[in-house]
C-alpha cells in the first residue's frame, strides 16, 4: 500500500503538479506532448523529477500489466515531498512521485449542461500554466455546477471572460472560424486542446484564440470541451439557453477517435 507522509508539502500546501493521461490499447496516449507539460510545469515550480520520463514510461507500462487495464486514466502525481514547516523551501526536499490507474470516466449520453461559477483565474497568472496539485477553483467550480443542477461550470478571469472548465478546455464555432480561448487569459494549455488545434487544421478549419465572455457563448453556433481523460465533448447549454449543433463537432469528435485508431495500430 502506498502510503504519503503527513509532512509532504503535496499533502500540506498543494506543493505539486500532476497528469492525467488517457490509456487506450494498453498504451499512454500522447505521452510525449504530456511529459512536455510534466517537466515544464516541475521546472517552474523548482521541483526535481526523481527519475527520467523513460523510466516513468516504463513503470507506466509495469502498471498497465500488472492491473491488466487496457483503457483507462494514468495519473502522475509529483510533490516537492517532505520539507520544513512553512512556505519556504530549502532545496533539500526529496520530492514524492505517486503513479495510479483508474477507469476512464463514462462518455456523457447527451451534450453537457454548463454554467458560469464564482471560480475566479487572475490573467497572466503563472499558476495557471501548470497543472499544479492545488485544484481548489476546478472543486469550487464543479461544486457551484452541482448546485445549479449542471453537468460543469465555467472558470472566469479577473476581466470576467471564460477561461476553462473544471476540467476542460473549451472551444466554440462562431461565423465559420473555431474559436478558443488564449492561454494568456488564465487558460492551461490541455494536451488534447493542442491535438484539436491540429486535427482542426488537418480539416481546412481556421482557428482563432479570442477571449469571450458566458453571454457571447450563449450566441455560439456550436460549443464543445476536450480533456485527455474524454476527448471531444458537445456542449447543449449555456447558462440556460440551449445551443445548437454543427458539423465540425462531429468532424473532430470522428478526427479524434481515428487519432486514437492511429495511435494504437502504430504501437506508439
Amino acid at each position: 500500500m502506498a502510503r504519503i507522509s503527513a509532512d509532504d508539502r503535496g499533502f500540506l500546501y498543494g506543493d505539486g503538479l500532476f497528469e492525467a493521461i488517457r490509456v487506450h490499447d494498453a498504451r499512454p496516449f500522447l505521452w510525449e506532448w504530456h511529459m512536455m507539460r510534466f517537466t515544464d510545469g516541475a521546472v517552474s515550480l523548482g521541483i526535481a523529477l526523481p527519475q527520467t520520463t523513460e523510466s516513468l514510461l516504463g513503470n507506466v507500462h509495469e502498471l498497465i500489466r500488472r492491473n491488466s487495464m487496457s483503457e483507462s486514466v494514468m495519473r502522475i502525481a509529483l510533490s516537492r515531498g517532505i520539507g520544513e514547516r512553512g512556505y519556504g523551501v530549502t532545496g533539500e526536499e526529496q520530492p514524492t512521485l505517486l503513479i495510479t490507474q483508474h477507469s476512464p470516466p463514462t462518455t456523457p449520453a447527451k451534450p453537457l449542461s454548463l454554467v458560469s461559477t464564482s471560480a475566479r483565474v487572475a490573467i497572466g497568472d503563472p499558476l495557471a500554466k501548470v497543472k499544479s496539485a492545488n485544484k481548489l477553483g476546478s472543486i469550487l467550480a464543479k461544486r457551484d455546477a452541482a448546485n445549479q443542477g449542471a453537468d460543469d461550470g465555467f472558470i472566469l478571469n479577473s476581466d470576467g471572460n471564460v477561461t476553462e472548465t473544471s476540467s476542460a478546455n473549451l472551444f466554440w464555432v462562431e461565423g465559420r472560424t473555431l474559436r478558443t480561448p488564449p492561454v494568456s487569459d488564465g487558460v492551461l494549455p490541455g494536451v488534447t486542446r493542442r491535438l484539436v488545434v491540429g486535427l482542426a487544421s488537418a480539416l481546412g478549419q481556421p482557428v482563432r484564440e479570442e477571449s469571450v465572455a458566458p453571454e457571447r457563448l450563449q450566441q455560439a453556433d456550436a460549443v464543445f470541451v476536450t480533456s485527455a481523460a474524454t476527448g471531444v465533448i458537445a456542449v447543449g447549454q449555456v447558462d440556460g439557453a440551449a445551443l445548437g449543433t454543427h458539423p465540425l463537432v462531429c468532424q473532430l469528435q470522428d478526427a479524434y477517435d481515428a487519432e486514437l485508431a492511429r495511435h494504437a495500430a502504430a504501437g506508439d
